[in-house]
């Protein structure tokens, strides 16, 4: 039986006996309020590739803005039912209410926690909290480095032990699973089904309170098609070109994601850098980035920098295969660009933050950008952005 079918009756059991666990039962709600000005018509600015509509060249509520709940329910000292579903704009251009994670989760109350059910994928230090602003510092994350990996949820299980060595703290964190998903393919204007299967992840966090760093390695066989992708890469193989559909053709690839994250909190001084590296040998081509932050606290008032670049491993926007459906399609994937943000977060009281921020972006290469366009050559963004975040 699938995780995710067992964690749906355990759901409907638990909250079917609610009134009985009504002492433990937790309800959060959080979430932003937030417009996005691009002042480039020429691109569509979004937060990730899951986004179809952002902002070109007009004010945008779309890209931030979002609705959250978070219900625990502790059943014993051990055992808890954790749950979090959000309201937000999606790929169709709608807004839609979806799980963003829900698991069954033993805390052995030293050690080891174990979850099950459908878990956030380790990847960045703000992976469990990307969708509560009023936790994060910036409005939303370098999409250099965040928008790597096209998901950020599996269904499967999660191992933690963590410890302390003197005033050092380690937490060793293993996962594995599986996901099936539906990506966007901008260029081809369709979508692609996305199979994620053997899922494995190991984290590696230490340090102490002030300083801490983080290394991530994950690994998968990945597939994606679609009636467009199918057609070429069946093509492809009709006219013997087996060597260059194999190449390309994502189906059964390897996948990895490397990150590395190093963060401080001290005398005030706030430092955050994190790096990634994603590996798909597939026409979803290969490539690396980074953001470091650099922030600064007068009790509630933060400003702060930012600097991230990305880098496609191979220049895509120089695909000539002699295949011009291909050629297009690789030239497609150069998410290859670099931005300079500068802003602030002020916390109103311990419910409310308000956040501003300007983002210089500057697309790298024919084609490049991770914000839709259709332009050859590229052209530069200048992006303002304001959110009211929430947490009850």
């Amino acid at each position: 039986m699938k995780i995710k079918n067992i964690l749906h009756k355990i759901t409907i059991f638990l909250l079917s006996t609610l009134p009985a666990y009504s002492n433990e039962f937790d309800i959060k709600t959080f979430g932003t309020i937030g417009g996005v000005y691009n002042d480039n018509s020429n691109y569509i600015y979004r937060k990730d590739i899951f986004q179809k509509d952002g902002s070109s060249g007009n004010l945008s509520f779309k890209t931030d803005t979002l609705i959250g709940l978070q219900t625990t329910l502790n059943i014993n000292e051990k055992f808890s039912l954790l749950l979090q579903g959000i309201v937000n704009n999606d790929y169709n251009d709608e807004i839609k209410a979806k799980i963003d994670w829900g698991y069954l989760k033993y805390d052995s109350g030293e050690n080891i926690i174990v979850k099950v059910g459908r878990i956030r994928t380790p990847y960045y230090k703000n992976s469990d909290n990307l969708n509560v602003g009023y936790s994060n510092l910036m409005i939303r994350e370098s999409v250099e480095v965040y928008g790597q990996v096209p998901f950020s949820s599996y269904n499967g299980i999660e191992a933690i032990y963590s410890n302390i060595i003197d005033k050092y703290f380690y937490t060793l964190q293993a996962n594995y699973g599986k996901e099936n998903l539906t990506v966007p393919i901008h260029s081809l204007n369709q979508k692609a089904n996305v199979e994620v299967n053997d899922l494995y992840a190991v984290n590696l966090t230490f340090g102490t309170t002030a300083l801490q760093a983080r290394v991530t390695y994950l690994n998968a066989d990945i597939t994606a098609s679609s009636l467009s992708l199918d057609q070429l890469f069946g093509g492809l193989r009709a006219y013997g070109l087996n060597e260059l559909a194999d190449k390309y053709e994502f189906k059964d690839k390897k996948s990895e994601y490397l990150g590395f994250g190093l963060f401080l909190d001290y005398n005030n001084i706030i430092f955050s850098g994190e790096c990634g590296h994603r590996k798909i040998p597939s026409f979803f081509a290969n490539v690396h980035g980074y953001s470091a932050t650099l922030g600064y606290s007068f009790d509630k008032l933060i400003p702060f920098a930012t600097y991230a670049k990305s880098k496609m491993d191979v220049a895509t926007y120089e695909a000539n295969t002699g295949v011009y459906a291909l050629d297009a399609l690789l030239r497609a994937q150069n998410l290859a660009q670099s931005s300079e943000t500068i802003g602030m977060k002020y916390y109103i009281n311990e419910h409310f933050d308000i956040k501003f921020q300007y983002e210089h972006v500057v697309p790298k290469g024919d084609y490049g950008s991770y914000h839709l366009s259709t332009l050859q050559k590229p052209q530069e963004l200048n992006v303002f952005s304001f959110a009211l975040d929430f947490i009850f």
